[in-house]
């Protein structure tokens, strides 16, 4: 059994917590479709650059794909150091920059390995 004083006691403890609780706040969806754009076309130059690098360097098969994920994931450690602590005000989901734009930047990278390995190392 419960005194008054320790039910009352827990009251207000609760309506402490709740009035401290973080509310979800609204995320406009253009905003954060525009943000996730911008880390896009960031993310893209920089795997034509690294596809560039890996075909002068002459790298091919596993390595070429290995030196694909290392300058993806170097970048997104730049990015994510840069902006330290401010990425939940920019992404409902901060990790979704680690994994979101994998896919996009794997053709470019493909594309600019392939042709400058062509044309410095095969002809």
């Amino acid at each position: 059994m419960l005194h008054p004083q320790q039910i009352q006691q827990q009251q207000q403890q609760q309506q402490q917590e709740q009035a401290n609780s973080v509310i979800p706040e609204h995320y406009d969806p253009e905003i954060i479709m525009r943000n996730n754009k911008a880390v896009t076309f960031c993310q893209i130059p920089i795997c034509i650059l690294g596809g560039a690098i890996a075909g002068v360097l002459g790298f091919s098969g596993l390595f070429g794909f290995l030196f694909y994920f290392f300058v993806y994931f170097t970048f997104c450690s730049l990015f994510v150091l840069r902006e330290n602590k401010k990425l939940s005000l920019y992404f409902i989901n901060p990790r979704s920059i680690w994994f979101d734009g994998l896919g996009s930047g794997l053709m470019p990278y493909i594309l600019f390995w392939t042709f400058l390995y062509n044309i410095i190392h095969i002809y």
